[in-house]
């Protein structure tokens, strides 16, 4: 069995404050966003044996410490190495990953939101141009196996050597783009600016929501192994793949102008009025995906709500309620009265279509 089930995870206390939590929770929404732009179709782990654990197509385990300070002085191998009480150092749980999963640890990374200082940089400019540090700067190379060496001084382990250098050539370290205060903004435009642009913004909205709702859960999520591979993606796993699934489904869907017209054409209604209602969702549907168009998008919005909460009331009593809804809170963005019908029409029988 893959030791990486079968294996117990090294007690972890997790992120010590809400915001340092939230902070690894964004970050892990912002790299599935890089993942999915870069077409890495993979699976990501919350909170296993690490902050996180990606799972690729090779069948590989890279694993992922996600660490915040507030004090902006560089990270250093001795800060990185230094043990807390009864507790491994960052790169000491690093090794450990090397160490007990073999050759199922393909990679591990330490991100941070500070920056490093220049003995790290010159480990990590070596082993990113694939050279071998231990030839390359044999000084460097021993102050950080002395390190690692003396945290494990107790630990009776035969193969070290060959341990620490797979470690020591397979570690990389991150300065992240996101920032402390404002990680939540950052990660919410890079998911609309790379990955909703032919989806509507409630939809977008949602399917966001939704992302980072289940990375919270999933960190939170307790697993005791031995555990299958399909129940830990259950448990703890986001993939990838689904989540494209889930955005194309819904382009599709919002696209399927041939579905929405025989949809129309069932109901009764007349040719001439099919294609007026599809001529001014053609409109509609530019000014909703025109991310400058703020405040046409959030009558929309407004216009959804209360379509959502009178629909049964049938379509005239629906569009007297939304006339009500745009008097009462004075939009600065005006719909002409004759345009409004038009639009209401379009927006109650996409939801009715969509209900189907």
């Amino acid at each position: 069995m893959s030791k990486v089930l079968d294996t117990n995870q090294r007690e972890q206390a997790g992120s010590d404050s809400y915001n340092r939590f939230e902070y690894q929770v964004h970050w892990i929404v912002y790299h599935i966003i890089e993942n999915f732009k870069n077409e890495k179709m993979c699976t990501v782990f919350c909170e296993y044996h690490d902050d996180m654990a990606e799972y690729d197509k090779d069948k590989n385990y890279s694993f992922f410490q996600i660490k915040t300070k507030e004090k902006n002085n560089n990270w250093t191998i001795s800060e990185m190495s230094k043990k807390a009480k009864n507790k491994k150092s960052f790169l000491g749980f690093i090794f450990y990953n090397f160490l007990t999963f073999g050759s199922e640890c393909k990679s591990c990374f330490f991100i941070s939101n500070i920056d490093f200082d220049s003995d790290v940089k010159k480990w990590q400019a070596c082993i990113e141009d694939k050279k071998n540090i231990k030839e390359e700067d044999n000084e460097l190379y021993n102050k950080i196996k002395f390190r690692i060496k003396d945290e494990y001084k107790n630990d009776k382990i035969d193969n070290f050597d060959n341990v620490f250098d797979k470690f020591i050539q397979n570690t990389f370290v991150s300065k992240s783009n996101l920032q402390l205060d404002t990680y939540e903004s950052q990660t919410k435009g890079e998911f609309f600016d790379n990955i909703t642009k032919n989806i509507s913004m409630i939809t977008a909205q949602a399917i966001y929501n939704q992302l980072v709702e289940d990375v919270r859960k999933k960190s939170k999520e307790k697993v005791y192994p031995p555990i299958s591979f399909r129940k830990l993606i259950d448990k703890k796993g986001i993939d990838i793949s689904r989540i494209k699934n889930q955005i194309d489904s819904k382009i599709i869907k919002q696209n399927d102008i041939g579905g929405f017209y025989f949809f129309l054409i069932d109901k009764g209604i007349s040719n001439e009025d099919v294609n007026r209602i599809l001529d001014e969702k053609n409109q509609h549907d530019l000014k909703w995906q025109n991310m400058s168009m703020l405040k046409y998008q959030q009558i929309i919005l407004a216009l959804k709500e209360v379509i959502d909460n009178n629909f049964e009331r049938g379509i005239d009593q629906v569009y007297e309620s939304c006339v009500k809804k745009l008097n009462d809170n004075k939009y600065e963005y005006k719909i002409q009265i004759d345009n409004l019908r038009k639009l209401v029409e379009v927006l109650y029988y996409e939801y009715e279509y969509s209900k189907r």
